[in-house]
């Protein structure tokens, strides 16, 4: 039973001491207050029409309806699109994601919510400045009445509904409470549809969120590339340090500052990439590395590379040229795991309409097809070349593998 009674009757009741409720009708009443210049100026037009009418135009239901028009016209001229929205999501508890103001949808969407929110407005406030006083009348007169403090009857008199005024007076009230609880309801739930981004902002959003995971996704695979290269040449340039350490101390200390350099340039880009990943918009990060850095690539790599540049690499665009670079990076990175021997000849020749990339080395037999994690390498820059809209693959002769990759020129322009 009781909790019959708190979920029939208390709900009914509940909107009386809801601090939404208040907060709603403060909400229409700055309604009220920006629907009174305009009904001023309709009383203004209406005692011209009707000069026996006096002040009674400000309050006349035509004038009201007639300024409307007028208000839903101003709406679009008026910079208030953000006040509007801080407005209802302090005094309506609304909850919406801000669109972009820019546009005409988002400016007639605006425009449609001031004139409700002038038109609600006037409206609860009038009817709040007859209530709220005739219920006190009622209460007042209700009272003498009933305890015979009143001879005769007030001026004006409604019968019973004075008599009872103790009791209709409070009913009253609470009826407009009511009110106020469902329109501010009503106008809470219609926020987002009107100050809120509409299906073509949400799609837009939506688009940018996934370009944006996108390049989350480019950024983790650089990290991939870059740490594993790196790794990789740590790797190879230690061992034959330990191996010669004893033999040839000169070369084992050369190789140990390859080592030493190899890391801390790791260090530096896997700082920049973790950067990216989260969002570190402090401007510090160092720059991706293009094809003016493939000089520096051949001498840190460990591959004894025979590197032919020709053509202008100027021609490409960033994107194109940090692209070659990772796949010239990665196919040295392979010569280091899988060749005959740790050498390799890489040709870059930037043509009028493609950049191709050729990177050989030696491999006395075919190479075994690679799954999983080591056959990620060919896959990534099969990928990297594909985003570009060209081509790359792999091709073994008898003594020498080959990986040969393929950039159009305008793609890469058009990408970046």
């Amino acid at each position: 039973m009781n909790d019959r009674w708190h979920n029939g009757p208390m709900r009914l009741i509940a909107p009386l001491w809801s601090r939404a409720t208040y907060r709603g009708w403060v909400w229409m009443i700055l309604g009220g207050a920006l629907m009174m210049p305009f009904m001023m100026v309709g009383a203004v037009f209406y005692n011209w029409r009707r000069p026996e009418s006096g002040f009674d135009g400000i309050l006349h239901p035509a004038v009201y309806l007639g300024v409307l028009p007028l208000v839903a016209a101003v709406s679009l001229l008026l910079p208030d699109r953000e006040v509007e929205r801080t407005a209802a999501r302090r005094l309506l508890d609304a909850r919406f994601a801000s669109p972009d103001d820019g546009t005409w949808n988002a400016r007639w969407r605006t425009g449609c919510w001031f004139t409700l929110h002038a038109a609600v407005g006037g409206l609860v406030s009038g009817v709040t400045l007859a209530t709220v006083p005739f219920t006190v009348y009622l209460a007042y007169y209700g009272t003498l009445l009933a305890t015979g403090g009143l001879a005769e009857p007030p001026d004006p008199y409604w019968g019973w509904f004075v008599e009872w005024g103790t009791v209709t007076g409070p009913l009253l009230l609470a009826a407009l409470i009511g009110f106020v609880a469902a329109a501010t309801a009503g106008m809470k739930a219609l926020a987002p549809r009107l100050l809120g981004q509409s299906a073509a902002d949400r799609l837009a959003a939506s688009r940018a969120e996934s370009a944006r995971l996108a390049a989350r996704n480019r950024i983790a695979r650089e990290l991939h590339d870059s740490v594993g290269h790196a790794l990789s040449v740590v790797v190879v340039q230690s061992e034959a340090a330990a191996r010669l350490i004893a033999a040839d101390p000169a070369f084992a200390a050369e190789a140990m500052t390859a080592v030493g350099e190899t890391a801390r340039g790791a260090l530096a880009e896997l700082d920049a990439v973790i950067g990216a990943l989260r969002e570190d918009r402090d401007g510090s990060r160092a720059p991706q590395r293009d094809l003016a850095d493939l000089e520096a690539l051949a001498a840190e790599s460990g591959v004894d590379a025979d590197l032919q540049v020709t053509g202008d690499p100027g021609a490409l665009s960033r994107l194109a040229s940090r692209e070659i670079y990772r796949i010239v990076q990665e196919s040295l990175t392979n010569v280091l795991r899988h060749a005959d021997e740790p050498r390799a000849a890489v040709a870059v020749a930037v043509g009028e309409r493609e950049c191709t990339v050729t990177v050989t080395s030696p491999a006395a037999r075919r190479p075994r097809r690679r799954t999983g994690r080591g056959g990620r390498g060919l896959i990534g820059m099969a990928e990297r070349a594909a985003v570009l809209g060209g081509t790359a693959e792999t091709d073994w002769t008898p003594g020498r593998w080959t990986v040969r990759a393929a950039v159009p020129l305008e793609t890469g322009k058009a990408e970046e």
